[in-house]
């Protein structure tokens, strides 16, 4: 009952904070939750601090974004009905550093520091290519946790977390390549960007139940003249975590943990030169299993643990315009202090 009662009450929260304003997503934010690739269904305890590196990969086609040197836009930029405008094919990968910090009791603070690796081939409508690729820092965020409720201050079945996020423009966004600034090729937005969500955890006596929604607003971002948002943002968050020795009741396969997620994005077109983007926002999901593997290395008798993932998305015809979004690759390496 009381986890009944704690996430009927988050849903209600979670439906308010959604519709509490109106939205334009971005097209290229990952879908998942961070937070919980790092620690899983658990909150650290107070005077705890823990490292997790994490690289993502993944791959993109779309249709061409309009360069800034293009003659103008159309009243909506990149129209898929223009098939003589060509498409362009990202790869990128992602290392990203979460270091978090939990300096009182219910509270934990992460800061995230990106380095980017972006790589986009250009297919124009004539079958001219082109490709570019950049590397750089990119856009430094911290993010803030709160235990709103829990069952029981000590070692607690249920809980339901508070979310805040704030991305501050650290990465680049003025580097040019092929004679133009492309934003999906710089290593940052160029925007302050902010957002707010919540969380339910729910341990069971084999495994453990999770679930998150956050919404994220992006500002606009200056790059070297272009202006160029990439909108807000929805993600919805289901997981299932299985520890197979505890469930199984095998000692010997204490260290590993199985996981199942749906990661769900929704979001508006992004905007160029104030006109929206065609090929761009819209919504998908994913299918992500997980391994997460405890290692015979502690730090202060925590132990370290390697988590793998990977994203497949169920369809990507819910995306609007021309879009083909493949699957999302994650490894990480958790570390406490």
């Amino acid at each position: 009952m009381h986890f009944i009662k704690a996430a009927t009450a988050a849903a209600a929260a979670i439906a308010l904070l959604s519709s509490a304003a109106p939205s334009q997503a971005c097209s290229v934010c990952l879908a998942g939750d961070p937070l919980y690739s790092q620690h899983g269904a658990s909150a650290q305890e107070q005077g705890q601090a823990s490292a997790y590196i994490q690289v993502q990969g993944w791959r993109k086609e779309s249709g061409l974004l309009p360069h800034e040197d293009a003659g103008g836009h159309e009243e909506e930029a990149g129209g898929h009905d223009d098939e003589d405008r060509g498409r362009e094919k990202n790869q990128s990968q992602r290392l990203d550093l979460f270091l978090s910090w939990t300096p009182v009791d219910r509270l934990t603070l992460t800061l995230d520091i990106p380095y980017a690796f972006n790589q986009i081939e250009e297919i124009e409508g004539n079958g001219e290519r082109e490709t570019n690729s950049l590397d750089g820092l990119g856009d430094i965020a911290i993010s803030a946790t709160g235990v709103l409720w829990r069952n029981r201050d000590v070692l607690p079945s249920t809980w339901v977390e508070g979310r805040a996020f704030l991305k501050t423009p650290t990465g680049r966004t003025d580097r040019r390549e092929g004679g133009f600034v492309d934003p999906h090729l710089q290593a940052g937005t160029g925007s302050w960007d902010f957002g707010f969500g919540l969380a339910v955890a729910h341990r069971l006596e084999w495994g453990s139940l999770y679930t998150s929604a956050f919404y994220r607003e992006n500002t606009e971002g200056d790059f070297d003249g272009l202006d160029y948002e990439y909108g807000d943002t929805v993600l919805w968050n289901a997981a299932l975590a299985v520890p197979i020795g505890h469930a199984l009741k095998k000692p010997s396969l204490e260290w590993l943990t199985l996981g199942a997620e749906l990661n769900f994005r929704w979001a508006e077109k992004d905007v160029v030169e104030g006109r929206r983007f065609d090929d761009s926002g819209g919504s998908i999901l994913y299918f992500t299993p997980s391994v997460r593997a405890q290692l015979p290395w502690s730090v202060r008798e925590r132990p370290m643990a390697l988590r793998a993932a990977v994203q497949l998305p169920f369809t990507s015809s819910w995306l609007n315009g021309f879009q083909d979004e493949k699957e999302v690759w994650s490894v990480g390496l958790y570390v406490p202090f």
